[in-house]
């Protein structure tokens, strides 16, 4: 079963979810996080995890691949313009790791605690727990809203509202296993600007974790629209072309829907507006290049 229709199923339920007891469930699954409510306090919670082999390639220094683990969760409290509180993670270490790749993983993990602000507060190891199978590190993170208190989540978009994105697309994952999926910043600090400088005009947001189509069409698909894609506008990275911008995974970059033009830039990073939101029919995302069509909504990447 793919990804997209494992959440589907389980969104089905969020009814029964939400009234079986313990927090009050205020965002039920199917968005980048959830947000309930404990004692009072809006809390918004995710998990995420990283597999040798299918997130990083072997070889991988320790250090990048406890990074990744925990920024990847990062990445979704930015989509939910959230402020990072702490963490948990559990590894399954493969049994013929050695002791000094295990000491690297763990300090990797607290390294990159402290660049994101976002302390590790417990989880568990398990020694051999993976046996002959791949290392698996699973981190969960605890956020709260930004200092506006506003929680955007992937619906909300109107007819006639920009996408825009963050940064540049097409060089997250390369084919060799490469680029910079293993050194990306989470956009923390452009999602809270974000949020400042557009306010209500600020009507739905994502992180590029899928790529730049599929992520799109989440947006497109939580607010019953469809939306068009400029390809003359990508901001495509260095050797990337618009099929590697709208289909390339991992770019960790936010796209969002806004009504009006966005700011030029946030907390330094680049802003462009690439497409707009139209009325549904025909493909729910599709590029433009030059008078062609391009119906670009299978794009992207899929897990499972």
């Amino acid at each position: 079963m793919r990804e997209s229709e494992l959440i589907a199923d389980i969104c089905k339920h969020n009814a029964e979810l939400a009234a079986c007891g313990g927090a009050e469930v205020l965002l039920a699954p199917g968005d980048d996080m959830a947000l309930v409510k404990l004692a009072g306090l809006r809390v918004l919670v995710a998990a995420d995890q990283v597999i040798a082999g299918r997130h990083f390639a072997a070889g991988t220094p320790m250090d990048q691949i406890a990074r990744k683990a925990l920024a990847r969760n990062i990445s979704d409290i930015a989509a939910m313009a959230g402020v990072p509180a702490c963490a948990v993670a559990t590894v399954a270490l493969p049994a013929a790791m050695p002791d000094h790749e295990v000491r690297a993983l763990a300090e990797g993990l607290r390294a990159a605690a402290l660049v994101f602000q976002c302390p590790v507060v417990g989880g568990d190891i398990g020694t051999h727990a993976a046996a002959d199978g791949a290392l698996v590190v699973s981190v969960s993170v605890l956020a709260e809203p930004g200092p506006t208190g506003r929680v955007v989540t992937r619906a909300g978009a109107c007819v006639g509202d920009l996408l825009c994105v963050t940064g540049t697309l097409g060089d997250g994952w390369r084919s060799d296993g490469s680029g910079r999926h293993l050194s990306f910043t989470p956009r923390i600090a452009e999602a809270l600007a974000l949020v400042e400088a557009l306010g209500d005009r600020l009507h739905a947001m994502i992180d590029i974790s899928d790529g730049l189509a599929r992520d799109a069409g989440h947006l497109a698909t939580a607010s019953g629209l469809a939306v068009r894609i400029d390809g003359a506008q990508l901001p495509c990275a260095a050797g990337a072309g618009w099929q590697a911008a709208v289909g390339t995974g991992e770019d960790y970059e936010l796209a969002f829907a806004c009504a009006g033009q966005p700011p030029s830039s946030v907390a330094g990073t680049p802003v462009t507006v690439v497409g707009r939101f139209q009325e549904p029919g025909g493909a729910r995302v599709s590029v433009c290049i030059g008078t062609e069509e391009h119906d670009v909504s299978a794009l992207g990447w899929e897990h499972g």
